[in-house]
């Protein structure tokens, strides 16, 4: 199937993930693309979303390339190959994956601080929207949900997202986000982050559990376990 826009025609390759908008993997003769093509609510966030990438990509953080842009409607990206984080953590919980986490929420967080230390959170900050490239580099996606604010928020987020994907709260995943957090507080200058931190997984889980009612009794206690004990409770149970 062959759609055009930007003035450009497009082969249209497959349908990717995505639960607010529909996104697809196109091509032509310059390459491949992600095409992301906004559905109501979501499209107000478009021209957010858009600068975003812009200024993140100019800067050196490892985000898609923004292309062509037509607000509220169409974002077309350079296509980022490679796996999303979540299925290669959920196989191999590797280390390596929280020091790379650590080092771009750090280069994403230190582009846009403020002079009061609040700064441009990527928002809707889980594994699925990290891609692992071939060359071992990691890649954000998905920008519609920025909003500024506390980045412990961010980290706490990826956090939870860690934590509750399959298999959930196990030690391996516990001293994942304990390094996590170690890393990012010496690339941020901050120490003792881990209670703050904390604070913040415990309630991201809540809010997850609230969009998946058939796990909200465990999510919400896991949450209040790890609010009494921290991460040592996960780190220690087997």
């Amino acid at each position: 199937m062959v759609i055009r826009l930007f003035g450009r025609d497009f082969r249209l390759l497959r349908r990717l993930m995505s639960k607010k908008n529909r996104v697809y993997l196109v091509e032509n003769k310059d390459g491949r693309f992600a095409l992301k093509l906004y559905r109501a609510p979501h499209h107000r966030r478009s021209a957010a979303e858009y600068r975003v990438l812009r200024d993140a990509f100019q800067k050196g953080v490892a985000v898609p390339q923004a292309v062509a842009f037509i607000e509220k409607k169409a974002l077309l990206m350079k296509h980022i190959p490679g796996e999303n984080l979540c299925d290669l953590l959920n196989r191999r919980c590797l280390i390596e994956y929280a020091d790379k986490l650590a080092r771009w929420y750090g280069s994403f967080h230190r582009l846009f601080r403020r002079p009061d230390g609040s700064t441009l959170l990527r928002g809707d900050s889980n594994l699925r929207n990290f891609i692992l490239r071939k060359d071992g580099s990691i890649f954000g996606i998905d920008f519609e949900e920025t909003a500024w604010g506390d980045p412990s928020r961010d980290i706490g987020q990826i956090c939870a997202s860690i934590l509750d994907t399959e298999p959930m709260f196990t030690p391996a995943k516990a001293a994942l986000c304990r390094r996590l957090i170690a890393r990012y507080g010496e690339i941020a200058g901050q120490e003792s982050l881990e209670y703050r931190i904390v604070s913040q997984i415990a309630r991201a889980l809540r809010e997850t559990a609230q969009r998946r009612p058939r796990q909200r009794r465990y999510l919400v206690k896991q949450a209040g376990l790890l609010e009494q004990h921290g991460l040592d409770y996960f780190l220690l149970s087997t």
